[in-house]
């Protein structure tokens, strides 16, 4: 996670296969967003997959925008 001003920007968060189902992504975004409001941050900005949606999603985290993946190779 990186502070920016008020924005709080997660980025490459994810919960390795052996360690999933077992509430520490949940604890993980828990820890970073109290992290993030203790340091004034107002926005949280991240990009997550539709897995990952439902964790944010049950944390609070609302969709603002699609992303799509883009890959250019020459």
């Amino acid at each position: 996670m990186a502070l920016r001003g008020h924005a709080a920007i997660i980025d490459q968060f994810t919960t390795e296969p052996p360690h999933r189902r077992r509430a520490l992504g949940c604890h993980a975004m828990q820890t970073l967003t109290h992290h993030a409001t203790t340091n004034d941050a107002t926005l949280g900005v991240l990009s997550a997959t539709d897995a990952g949606r439902a964790l944010y999603e049950t944390l609070g985290w609302k969709t603002y925008a699609p992303l799509a993946a883009c890959v250019y190779r020459p």
